[in-house]
């Protein structure tokens, strides 16, 4: 193992030697060297960062080689996320808190409570624009300044934005089943019972039971069954920081109280009443649907990808592709939730306190990670061991089908970096498999069969306030619970939508629809200005 970590410690330093530039070359600002590695002197600064992992600071393989690089060393306090959570509770009432905060303990109303009003994380945009090219790169991405910036001007943590597909949780459906049952793709969702019910019906996995089909399913943790509503002309999804709303003339609508959306309800009530729908999918958990999956009982199911519940056939290939947009009889323009436009952000990843005594260095010690071949490292594996770079942000998957099990822990994702820690992998970026193929995956099919019917993304927005986000955390929270609980009542048969529609809306206005919603348009307000 020893031998292996030296290989990876020459084959990473080969790899950033461009950016080491002998001091005699460079000018300071301080203690830091404003451009090039390393950033400071040997010795000259420690700074200390509070984050939750549940890993080990010393098998992360990437954080001796970013101390060698920089010669920035940090004392890491590095706990599961309830110990974290609670150390940082703690640390922040005492006043001795770390110079930098990151990884899943911050949420918008820390930011905007502790950054904005009181001072405790400082604005970062000018360190930004000083000494972070990269870091600059990914703020100037459209939308992100925007989705990062405070209503006070400022920007308070280090972004952190990915690429992702423009849809990320829909209907998957087993063409193999279709084949088996003599029937077409489902255009409508007329079709989409017809062959469900033949589903249902034919012992459609071909094993002899013909009462062991699940027609259609979900993941348990993405259901967000209200996407489906744009089959009916509207985008009730409860996903995302907006749940249930969709945006409408610039505006945000809240949509699980539109006509559409109880037409919908019917719908899938009445699939779930003829047994086209899984018994357990308001009570399964993953573990559950994944299971079921695994067995071949899927006609149709939620998912992010059928990887996620289905096993490829020997030959590779997939007996699962996705579920077209459908129309539906009343005749209206389908439309289904996008995502975003090929990259999603998180916000609250990082920020760095008051007690910080050079946030500069802090800054560039984050834009060195964001450099191509670390944050590569970081999501692919390192260099020389795990993937090669045939240069250009291409790289090609080295075999390692002789890994010990060892070895394949020791180098594995989770291992690499606190992956709950901003880096920048770049959508242009490709890791060729073994032998030099890029597959085009079913995500990337899927996302251009559904882009015309795609709604406009929600931009990401902070509350104008403190009470605004307290007040909205209380509110979301009571709303989408009771949403949520009536869909599973009325699509079980619990409840009739038809008899309860009208004090349903009642009762959302009840539990402070109104409010809720002028909240976050207030808010996109703020932003627009």
């Amino acid at each position: 193992m020893r031998k292996l970590l030296l290989v990876l410690l020459a084959a990473i330093m080969l790899a950033s030697s461009v950016g080491m530039v002998s001091a005699a070359e460079r000018t300071k600002d301080g203690i830091m060297y404003t451009e090039g590695l390393p950033i400071v002197d040997e010795g000259a600064y420690t700074f200390t960062f509070l984050v939750d992992d549940s890993g080990l600071v010393e098998d992360k393989y990437m954080l001796p080689v970013l101390e060698e690089q920089t010669n920035v060393k940090i004392d890491w306090m590095l706990f599961p996320y309830e110990t974290a959570l609670e150390k940082l509770g703690i640390l922040l009432s005492s006043g001795d808190y770390p110079d930098v905060i990151g990884g899943w303990l911050l949420g918008q109303k820390d930011i905007l409570n502790d950054g904005m009003i009181d001072g405790v994380y400082i604005p970062l945009e000018d360190l930004f624009e000083k000494y972070a090219p990269n870091i600059t790169e990914v703020l100037n991405i459209p939308g992100v300044r925007q989705a990062f910036t405070l209503p006070d001007g400022h920007i308070y943590t280090i972004p952190y934005v990915i690429g992702e597909p423009l849809v990320t949780f829909l209907p998957w459906i087993n063409q193999v089943w279709l084949k088996n049952v003599g029937k077409e793709m489902p255009t409508n969702t007329e079709e989409l019972k017809d062959v469900l019910i033949a589903f249902r019906d034919q012992d459609a996995n071909g094993n002899g039971d013909p009462n062991d089909e699940i027609p259609f399913s979900g993941d348990p943790n993405n259901l967000a069954l209200g996407t489906l509503a744009g089959w009916f002309g509207v985008n009730a999804s409860s996903s995302g920081n907006n749940p249930f709303y969709a945006m409408v003339d610039g505006k945000l609508q809240f949509n699980a109280n539109q006509p559409e959306f109880k037409e919908f309800i019917e719908f899938f009530a009445d699939l779930y009443k003829e047994r086209l729908v899984d018994p357990e999918l308001f009570t399964q958990d993953s573990a559950m649907w994944k299971s079921k999956g695994k067995q071949n009982l899927y006609g149709v199911s939620i998912g992010y990808g059928p990887g996620d519940f289905y096993d490829n056939n020997e030959d590779d290939t997939n007996d699962f592709t996705f579920l077209p947009v459908l129309t539906s009889p009343n005749g209206k323009a389908p439309v289904f939730r996008r995502n975003g436009y090929g990259v999603t952000f998180f916000r609250t990843q990082v920020a760095i306190t008051d007690k910080a005594e050079h946030p500069e260095v802090i800054v560039r010690w984050f834009d060195n990670v964001f450099a191509e071949e670390n944050s590569v490292q970081i999501q692919w594996g390192p260099i020389g061991i795990k993937i090669e770079s045939l240069g250009d942000g291409v790289y090609r998957a080295l075999d390692t089908s002789n890994f010990t099990k060892e070895e394949e822990e020791k180098w594995g994702w989770g291992n690499a970096f606190m992956q709950s820690l901003p880096k920048y992998i770049k959508t242009s970026y490709v890791l060729q498999s073994v032998d030099g193929e890029v597959n085009v995956d079913e995500k990337t099919a899927a996302d251009e069969a559904y882009e015309p019917f795609l709604d406009e993304p929600i931009p990401q927005t902070w509350a104008t306030n403190e009470k605004d986000a307290e007040r909205l955390g209380i509110l979301q929270t009571d709303i989408m619970n009771y949403v949520n609980g009536k869909i599973a009542q009325w699509v079980s048969g619990e409840a009739d939508v038809n008899a309860e529609w009208e004090g349903y809306l009642e009762q959302l206005n009840k539990l402070g629809l109104e409010e809720m919603t002028e909240i976050r348009n207030r808010a996109l307000e703020t932003l627009a200005k």
